[in-house]
């Protein structure tokens, strides 16, 4: 008889732990999805926020190329105008017609 009374016991324990794991697993299976669903989202706003960044070095990127430049060119400038000046005052023509 006792024999039995444990297969039961067992019979039940099992149906149980089967019902457990189903529910279980749905509860999982709903986490991951969610979790999943936030880990998306949470990583098209760091997408964008690492473009927006990329995008911003680029640019000041290219600003400091171009302020670069404008400082060589006043420079290049700066020298042609000492020039024109100093060959003025020496008297020589400069192009046409003489600057004095």
């Amino acid at each position: 008889m006792s024999s039995i009374i444990t297969s039961i016991k067992d019979l039940v324990t099992s149906v149980f732990e089967v019902i457990f794991s189903v529910f279980n697993g749905a509860i999982d299976m709903v986490s991951g999805l969610i979790m999943g669903l936030v880990n998306s989202v949470i990583g098209i706003f760091k997408m964008t926020l690492h473009t927006a960044g990329n995008l911003l070095e680029t640019a000041g990127g290219v600003g400091k190329f171009v302020a670069s430049n404008i400082v060589v060119i006043g420079i290049i400038a700066g020298g042609i105008y000492a020039y024109l000046q100093y060959q003025g005052r020496q008297g020589r023509p400069v192009g046409n017609k003489k600057l004095n």
